[in-house]
């Protein structure tokens, strides 16, 4: 599983990270998922979810149970 964590990342350095990593999905294997860390800012969240949705990458919030909402799961 790919993955990056945006702690301590600044919200314009993470939107790069997370514009690149989205792009970079489709040159992975098909059954390879990636997870992007948010931690607990809302903000981030919903900037990754909005670029996500801009690259049309399928994502849960938490994965597959939806307990954990510092997380991204992207496939």
């Amino acid at each position: 599983m790919r993955k990056i964590d945006l702690h301590g990342v600044r919200y314009e350095d993470a939107r790069q990270l997370v514009e690149e990593f989205a792009n970079d999905r489709w040159k992975w294997g098909p059954e390879e998922e990636g997870e992007i860390v948010t931690g607990h800012s809302s903000t981030m969240r919903e900037m990754v979810i909005g670029i996500l949705r801009e690259y049309a990458v399928d994502y849960d919030i938490g994965g597959p149970l939806k307990m954990d909402d510092t997380f991204i799961r992207i496939y």
